[in-house]
Formats: structure tokens, C-alpha cells, sequence
């Protein structure tokens, strides 16, 4: 029993998005332009007529999973393995602080380097944890079912490379998904991976009035 699809929903906007703060594991909550985001998403995804939600438990991808929640009486399971990667002494600083604090370190990390030399947990470790918590949860949804899954932005990156069967230390031809945004996988029975990517960055304006796509 494995769910047929997975939606990969990040969650809405926060402050810290907003001014280029790392937030990491720091629980942070949506503003209100991310509450308003996941509002239009989730009446979006609640027509893909889910059966199950997974959420990490950190509050704004709780408050984002809570949406879809109500738009379909489904209960809200938590799974700290799909929380966001850590990024320990540069949480809660501004981006531009860290490259000038850290420049050497923060080059690297820009060229897609892990850099544990600040607490930075490394990509293969979230990728592990995080594909993890999604196989586990879509082994609870029949074959037919669909599966939403809430997270974050750097981890889902991260889960989605390992759950395609890449490289998570040298493939990087993923950019992280735009808040409130969703990827879609399909279970498929050919390669190795058992996962293809349908499609990726879909989301809705805070309207509901269009679909953009990213693939």
C-alpha cells in the first residue's frame, strides 16, 4: 500500500522570508501575506481530493497544513523529520551579515556546499530523514490515495533529490520551491527510485486566479 501521489507543499510566508533572515529550524509563524497565500493554496490542493496530510511540526508549516485541514476535515499528522534544515550559528541573521561574517564559508554555501563548521546540517542527512517520513507516511494511504505532505523549502529540495534517486552531494537541479508553492510525485513502478517528478512550483495568486509552473 503505497499512495499514488505525493503533494510536496512548502509552507507560506514569514517574516524572515521576507527580509532574508535564515530561519532554519528557528519556529517562526506565517505573516499575514503567507497566511492569505496558503488560504488560496489550499482550496487548490483540496480539489486534488487528498486523503491524508503529513506537516512538520514547526508552527508556520502547522499553520499552513491547518488550511487544508479545514477545507477538508482531515486530521494533521506531525513528523519532525520533515522539519527544515538546521543552519545552526546563522539562524535568525540576515544573509548579507553571514557573507560578511563568513565570507569563505558563505561562498561555499552558496556554491552548494554544506558548511558544518557552523552547525549546518548537511544535505544527504536531510535528505534522509525527510524521504523517510514521506515513504513511512505514503505507506499508510491506499494505492489510489493521495498524500500532501507540508514542509519547507532547502529540505524539500533536498527529500525530492533523494526520492528521484540523485546525487543529494552533487545534484542541484532543483531551486527551492516560492512559499505556499507545491510539487506533485508520482509513484511509478519503473527505475530504482520509485518516484517520478510530475510537476514542480505549482501554486495559485492569493485569488486563486492562476496556476504558475516551474518545471
Amino acid at each position: 500500500m503505497t499512495a499514488r501521489r505525493v503533494v510536496c507543499w512548502r509552507h507560506g510566508q514569514t517574516e524572515f522570508n521576507i527580509t532574508g533572515v535564515i530561519q532554519g529550524s528557528t519556529d517562526t509563524a506565517l505573516d499575514e501575506a503567507g497566511h492569505a497565500q496558503v488560504a488560496a493554496a489550499a482550496a487548490a490542493i483540496a480539489e486534488l481530493g487528498p486523503v491524508a496530510i503529513v506537516s512538520s511540526d514547526l508552527i508556520r508549516a502547522r499553520q499552513t497544513a491547518s488550511y487544508l485541514a479545514e477545507k477538508t476535515g482531515l486530521d494533521v499528522q506531525l513528523d519532525p523529520r520533515l522539519q527544515e534544515r538546521a543552519f545552526g550559528d546563522w539562524e535568525g541573521l540576515a544573509v548579507t551579515d553571514v557573507a560578511k561574517r563568513w565570507p569563505a564559508e558563505s561562498a561555499a554555501w552558496r556554491a552548494g556546499q554544506d558548511v558544518p563548521s557552523v552547525g549546518m546540517e548537511g544535505r544527504e542527512a536531510a535528505a534522509t530523514r525527510y524521504a523517510a517520513a514521506l515513504r513511512d507516511a505514503a505507506k499508510t494511504v491506499d494505492d489510489d490515495g493521495i498524500l500532501v505532505v507540508v514542509s519547507h523549502g532547502g529540505v524539500t529540495v533536498c527529500g525530492l533529490t533523494a526520492l528521484l534517486g540523485l546525487d543529494t552531494a552533487t545534484w542541484r537541479g532543483l531551486r527551492v520551491m516560492a512559499n505556499a508553492h507545491w510539487a506533485m510525485l508520482d509513484r511509478t513502478s519503473g527505475g530504482p527510485a520509485g518516484w517520478r517528478l510530475a510537476a514542480y512550483n505549482l501554486g495559485v495568486t492569493k485569488a486563486g486566479e492562476s496556476i504558475s509552473r516551474w518545471f
